[in-house]
Parts: structure tokens; C-alpha cells; sequence
């Protein structure tokens, strides 16, 4: 496994966490999945296998841990979700950008998102709410864990925050939030030199249906 250097979350972050259902020990286990999964890429793959392998890794981590938890997968319209058994809480992953990490700094999705997840964007909060405040109960609020690597000169550096996007239509970048609770970067060191650039998500345009 990687040997990854971590920071300590403030005691305000970790609440924040907790009321998500989530623990920092569960986000960073799946992150250096991800990161053990990119190193790990053949070198004579495809251009975009290490951010591929990295998503596949810490959505599979990330769901695997949470799941043991209590949590339920949730693979319609392959979203790549899981679900908090009693909250209205979808947790999700997301490719940011440089801003990622940063409350200073404008938080853009790397891609534009298809209908699934516009559609599951639906019912969440715009920025004036607090974290469950008037929550509807039908609702479910969708989540993600943003994350986005840097390659500096001897190491690599994980971006990373645990945020909620305001609704945003689809085929559109995601740059406004609701909310943004900012996590401490990990840094790695490098086994070899990565490829950081490239599309690691997939959503696809799939028609969605309403039960009657």
C-alpha cells in the first residue's frame, strides 16, 4: 500500500462528517485505493488508465467500507452511489480542480454531468440552507467526495473535500455548491511518473423513468 502523509481534520470538519455518517479514515482508505490503483496502471495503457483505475478503485473502496457500515449501493443509471441507510444522504465521487480543497478558491467539476446525476442533483439545497435544514422528506441529498491529484516535483498531491452541489442542469459543469466541507490534502510519494490528466468518471446519457 501507498504510504501517504495525512493531516489532522479540524474538530468542526470531523462533526460535519460525522453528520454525513462519514469518517475520515473510511475517505482516506478509499483515496489510496485509488492512488495504489494508478500507480499500478500498465505502462503502455491507454492515456487515460491511471485516472480510469484510480475512479474505478476508490468508488469500489469507498462503497466496499461503507456498505459494512450499513450503507446501501446504489447502481442505477450507473451512478456509482451509495446511500446512508437512514439519512437522506447519496454519497458519489467527483474529479474537481485546482480549487478543490480550497474554501477560497472557486470548485468547478472537471466534466460536465449527464442526466443520472443532474436528475439525483434535483432535490439538493441552494447555498442559503444549512447542512439538513428544511430538508424534504422525500428528498435524498447527492454528495460527493471531490478530489483532484497534483503532480509536484517529488510527490503527488491529493485535493479533496467532501461537498454537496447546488441543482445544476445537465451537459453543465458544476460550479455552484450548497455546501463544502474542506479536507487537508494527502500527499503520496511518487513510484513512478503518473498521468493526472485524462477523464476518470463515467456518466452515462441514459433516459430516465418515473414509476407510476
Amino acid at each position: 500500500m501507498t504510504n501517504a502523509a495525512y493531516r489532522k481534520l479540524s474538530p468542526d470538519t470531523d462533526a460535519k462528517l460525522a453528520d454525513l455518517g462519514l469518517r475520515q479514515a473510511v475517505l482516506d482508505r478509499a483515496i489510496t485505493a485509488g492512488i495504489d490503483a494508478r500507480a499500478a496502471s500498465p505502462p503502455f495503457g491507454p492515456t487515460n488508465a491511471p485516472g480510469l483505475l484510480d475512479w474505478i478503485h476508490r468508488v469500489g473502496t469507498l462503497r466496499e467500507l461503507l456498505a459494512a457500515e450499513g450503507w446501501q449501493r446504489l447502481d442505477h443509471w450507473n451512478a456509482g452511489l451509495i446511500r446512508h441507510p437512514s439519512r437522506p444522504v447519496l454519497l458519489g465521487t467527483l474529479q474537481g480542480n485546482r480549487g478543490t480543497g480550497s474554501p477560497e478558491a472557486p470548485l468547478r467539476s472537471d466534466y460536465a454531468k449527464g442526466p443520472a446525476i443532474a436528475a439525483m442533483m434535483r432535490d439538493n439545497d441552494h447555498d442559503q440552507f444549512a447542512l439538513f435544514e428544511n430538508v424534504r422528506g422525500e428528498g435524498l441529498k447527492l454528495w460527493f467526495l471531490v478530489t483532484y491529484p497534483v503532480q509536484l516535483e517529488d510527490r503527488l498531491l491529493v485535493l479533496r473535500e467532501v461537498s454537496q452541489p447546488e441543482p445544476t442542469p445537465q451537459n453543465q459543469i458544476i460550479e455552484r455548491w450548497a455546501h463544502r466541507i474542506v479536507l487537508p490534502p494527502m500527499e503520496f510519494p511518487l513510484a513512478k511518473t503518473p498521468n493526472v490528466d485524462g477523464p476518470e468518471e463515467v456518466d452515462f446519457p441514459v433516459a430516465l423513468r418515473r414509476r407510476g
